[in-house]
């Protein structure tokens, strides 16, 4: 019976040979990418170093190979090969890039990377994926992405048959119910935030008007602190019907710094939006006091130069520290009020697309704050009694 034809590179058994005093040889056949079978034999001081050195040899071999993908490529090269993808870059923003990548480096491969694709199995990945999610749980969520997307690419190239990680299930803990506040409670809000914003009974110098005309746009809009933040006063039109565009966002990249990205975080996230008066307000005064800068930002740094983020949420957090019956409170929360809101008052829908969702179910599941109330139904109800009540009449 003939011996069966080993798929493409990929190898048979390994035998160990000594042919002298500490002197091992390892051999295996091995089929190329050309289809073609040799046998490949490294040497070592011992049996287990000969056999080291010939797979070390032959998965040089299979990576050098360049986008060849086989059950015998390591974890490491195919995710090489997953991040230079081009349909990765075209579907993936710069900063996901890079977010992938730090994975990678950071708990995928000095986990994974060593392993061939026949040996990356569900109960390794997933015990992996379970030690990770219980110390950082946004980490093992990133890392699941990266995997999911490598094996894919794995799958399409007949390396493997099917996604190990597909059958991969994280730790859930229990969802925190939305948060957002009443209209009262943003009213006492606005009013703590001024007062800490001119530094009443506070000594040093007088506090910036930023924080809390940031805040007024976040609440008028629903936009993100990153969105507002890259507002450009091209995006603003104060004409007879007020409207802001919301055409991009500030991100960061270790390479090139904080920077402008030129589109919404999401398609969706793209739109118009017409502005209430108390932000027409700020705007009007903010455009009386602007001076010229390089950004042309709404809100720009004192430098004027885009105002970081993350400088802005340090600011915010603590001036909710500091004011009473709000510590903790995250900034994300104005945006959940706006979704509340809008819900409330008008509908789920309007409030998915004044938020820049594709639908209504992210907007329901985690921006719209349930009721604890339930509406009053007691008069429909009371059908339930009506034949009792006419029988014992």
């Amino acid at each position: 019976m003939p011996r069966p034809r080993l798929e493409l590179g990929t190898w048979g058994e390994i035998t160990r040979t000594k042919i002298a005093e500490n002197k091992w040889r390892a051999r295996a056949r091995f089929r190329d990418f050309t289809g073609r079978t040799k046998q490949r034999e490294r040497y070592g001081e011992s049996g287990a170093k000969a056999e080291r050195n010939l797979l070390k040899a032959l998965r040089s071999e299979v990576e050098s190979a360049g986008s060849s993908i086989t059950g015998s490529t390591t974890v490491t090269a195919l995710s090489k090969i997953w991040i230079a993808d081009p349909n990765l870059a075209e579907n993936c923003t710069a900063q996901t890039i890079e977010r992938y990548t730090d994975s990678l480096n950071q708990q995928v491969l000095p986990a994974l990377g060593e392993y061939v694709l026949m040996e990356a199995t569900v109960s390794r990945i997933d015990r992996f994926l379970w030690n990770l999610s219980a110390s950082t749980p946004g980490l093992a969520k990133t890392a699941r992405s990266v995997l999911n997307g490598m094996f894919t690419l794995a799958v399409r190239h007949d390396a493997i048959r099917s996604n190990p990680v597909r059958d991969v299930r994280l730790s859930s803990k229990p969802k925190k119910p939305v948060e957002a506040l009443t209209v009262d409670e943003v009213g006492a809000l606005r009013e703590g935030l001024r007062r800490w914003q001119d530094g009443t009974g506070c000594r040093g110098p007088r506090r910036g008007n930023d924080l809390l005309d940031v805040v007024d746009m976040m609440l008028g809009t629903g936009l993100r602190i990153s969105e507002v933040l890259a507002l450009r006063w091209d995006d603003v039109h104060l004409g007879e019907q007020p409207t802001v565009t919301v055409t991009g966002t500030l991100v960061y990249l270790k390479k090139k710094g904080l920077r402008r990205q030129e589109h919404t975080k999401t398609s969706s996230g793209f739109r118009i939006l017409t502005l209430p008066p108390f932000v027409v307000d700020v705007l009007l005064r903010r455009s009386v006091e602007a001076l010229p800068t390089e950004t042309n930002a709404v809100f720009p740094s004192g430098k004027g130069t885009w105002k970081w983020p993350n400088n802005y949420r340090r600011t915010l957090r603590s001036a909710l520290k500091d004011m009473e019956d709000v510590g903790g409170l995250s900034p994300h929360v104005f945006r959940k009020s706006v979704a509340t809101l809008i819900d409330a008052e008008a509908t789920l829908d309007a409030a998915a697309a004044v938020l820049g969702h594709s639908g209504t179910a992210v907007t329901s599941k985690h921006y719209v704050k349930k009721a604890t109330e339930a509406p009053d139904m007691s008069k429909i109800l009371d059908q339930f009694g009506r034949n009792r009540n006419e029988k014992d009449g």
